[in-house]
């Protein structure tokens, strides 16, 4: 009789646990258990410029999804939206119009070089070209331009044009590195 108890009383523990282990695997709290490859899709790649509207203290906006010339989509799952653009050669650019109220700006780009020679790449605030770069040497991983911020002044609201390319016509940039997001933040 004591052996049949254990044995039924084992049985059923066994029972208990694999249910128990099954449902928490399926639940949508527990999603991750059932991925077994995270396939993203890429974002459409844009024939248009896309214009935005800057609202609150400040916008992040990817670089895939910006109007892309001879920059090639990357799927980086450090990367913020899991894909990152790669500026491919001299003649790529990354383009957004961004309609912004009067004030103070800061800009900055997240950016992965692997070396100091596929870093430093430049930012037009419509005509005007700003040198961007990362850490001296890059460190290999994402990172904000913090060492070459951009900061420019609107004295009134209006739609202004950005460019990311490699060159301005007076200096050489380079190529090589991807770019994951460009943010603007108002300073005053």
């Amino acid at each position: 009789m004591r052996t049949i108890l254990s044995k039924t009383v084992f049985t059923i523990l066994t029972a208990v646990y694999m249910l128990a282990f099954f449902s928490c695997a399926t639940s949508p709290k527990n999603s991750e258990f059932l991925k077994v490859e995270d396939k993203q899709t890429p974002p459409p790649m844009l024939t248009e410029l896309p214009v935005i509207e800057y609202s609150g203290i400040g916008i992040k906006y990817e670089v895939e999804s910006m109007l892309l010339h001879h920059f090639l989509v990357v799927q980086d799952k450090d990367a913020s939206g899991q894909f990152a653009a790669r500026l491919l050669d001299e003649a790529a650019t990354a383009k957004l119009k961004v309609k912004f109220p009067a004030g103070t700006y800061e800009c900055l780009i997240k950016e992965k070089a692997t070396d100091s020679d596929h870093s430093a790449f430049y930012v037009y605030i419509d005509n005007t070209p700003f040198r961007v770069y990362p850490s001296n040497p890059p460190l290999g991983t994402w990172e904000l331009t913090t060492r070459a911020p951009i900061y420019f002044t609107i004295d009134e609201p209006r739609t202004i044009l950005i460019t990311i390319q490699a060159n301005s016509e007076q200096k050489t940039g380079d190529v090589g590195m991807n770019l994951d997001f460009i943010q603007f933040v108002k300073r005053q």
